[in-house]
C-alpha cells in the first residue's frame, strides 16, 4: 500500500517546447522551493537549445518526448497520469505551465513545501490566479535574469488562472489544466501568470505558437491571434484603474469578491468539462503587496 511507505514531500512538474525566456525563470523559482532532483521538466521536442544539458541545473529530471502537433487533450491526459504516478513516491505533486509561478502566502507559510505539508492527505488546492501585467508606457522590458516581482508591480485577477495545481490524490485535468472533476478549493496559494508580463517577449512567443503545428484547425485560437490584437488587449489591461490597497489577505474584500464569483460559477457547472467560468477577469489592477516582493 502507498500509505505504508515513506514518500518524499513534494514534486514539481512542467511541460515545455522552446521556452528560452520562461524556462530559466521557472527553474530559478521552483528549484529554490524543491531541489532540482524533485523538479520534472517534460520536453515536448524543443529544438532551440533551451533544454540542453548545460542550461539545466544538475540533478534536474528531464523527460524528452517526441515532437507532435499541440493537442491539449493528449497533453492533459499524459500529465494527469504522470502526476498520479509520481504520487507513488511523493506526498504532493504540483503541475504548472512554464509561465506560472506559485507562491504560498509569505504571511502564513515559508515555502510551497511548508504549505503542502499542512494539507489533508487527499487535498487538491486551487491557486488564486493573477496576471502579472506589463504597463509598456511606464515600465521597461523585463530583465529575465532578475526577480520579476522587483520589476512588475501590477496584477489583474483572472479566473482562468485559478487552476487546481497542487494535488495529494490522482486527478484528471481538463484540457488547459483549468479544471478537474471537482469544485475549486482555494487556499493561501497564489499563481502569478507571466503571459502578459512583457510585451516584446509576449509577441515573440505568440509568433512561435502561431507557427507551430496544432492538432485541429480550431485549436489554440487564443495563442494564434495577430500581433495587433494581442498588443491591443495588453494595452487595454494595462489601462485599467489602479488600486494600491488590496492586501491579498484571506479577509481582503476585493479578493473575496472575485473568489466568491468563481465559486458561485461552479454551482451550475457540476456536470461540465470546465467546472468554473473561465472569463471572470478583474476590472482593476492591484498593486503587488509588499510581502510578495522578491518572492518570484
Amino acid at each position: 500500500m502507498i500509505e505504508d511507505v515513506v514518500r518524499a514531500p513534494l514534486a514539481i512538474v512542467t511541460m515545455v517546447y522552446n521556452e528560452a525566456d520562461f524556462l530559466p525563470v521557472w527553474l530559478r523559482h521552483y528549484c529554490a522551493q524543491a531541489d532540482p532532483g524533485r523538479c520534472y521538466v517534460v520536453d515536448h521536442g524543443s529544438d532551440d537549445g533551451s533544454t540542453a544539458a548545460d542550461r539545466l541545473p544538475p540533478g534536474l529530471n528531464l523527460l524528452r518526448i517526441p515532437r507532435s502537433p499541440q493537442d491539449d487533450d493528449r497533453r492533459s491526459g499524459f500529465i494527469s497520469r504522470l502526476c498520479a504516478a509520481l504520487l507513488t513516491w511523493y506526498d504532493s505533486v504540483i503541475y504548472v505551465d512554464v509561465d506560472e509561478l506559485l507562491v504560498a502566502d509569505p504571511a502564513s507559510h515559508a515555502s510551497l513545501g511548508a504549505f503542502a505539508a499542512d494539507l489533508a492527505a487527499d487535498a487538491v488546492v486551487t491557486a488564486i490566479g493573477l496576471d502579472v501585467v506589463h504597463r509598456p508606457d511606464d515600465e521597461p522590458a523585463l530583465d529575465w535574469s532578475r526577480p520579476l516581482s522587483l520589476q512588475r508591480q501590477w496584477l489583474r485577477f483572472s479566473s482562468s488562472m485559478c487552476k487546481p495545481v497542487l494535488i495529494r490524490r490522482a486527478v484528471a485535468w481538463a484540457p488547459g489544466f483549468h479544471n478537474i472533476d471537482a469544485a475549486p478549493a482555494f487556499g493561501s496559494l497564489f499563481l502569478f501568470h507571466l503571459r502578459y508580463a512583457d510585451m516584446l517577449s509576449g509577441l515573440s512567443r505568440l509568433a512561435r505558437t502561431r507557427a507551430q503545428a496544432w492538432s485541429r484547425p480550431e485549436a489554440g485560437s487564443h495563442q494564434r491571434v495577430d500581433d495587433a490584437d494581442w498588443t491591443g488587449m495588453l494595452r487595454s489591461i494595462a489601462a485599467l484603474p489602479q488600486r494600491g490597497d488590496v492586501t491579498l489577505a484571506p479577509d481582503d474584500a476585493a479578493l473575496c469578491h472575485w473568489l466568491a464569483l468563481v465559486i458561485a460559477s461552479a454551482a451550475s457547472r457540476r456536470d461540465a468539462l470546465f467546472r468554473i467560468d473561465l472569463h471572470l477577469s478583474g476590472d482593476e489592477l492591484w498593486r503587488l503587496p509588499h510581502r510578495f516582493v522578491g518572492s518570484y
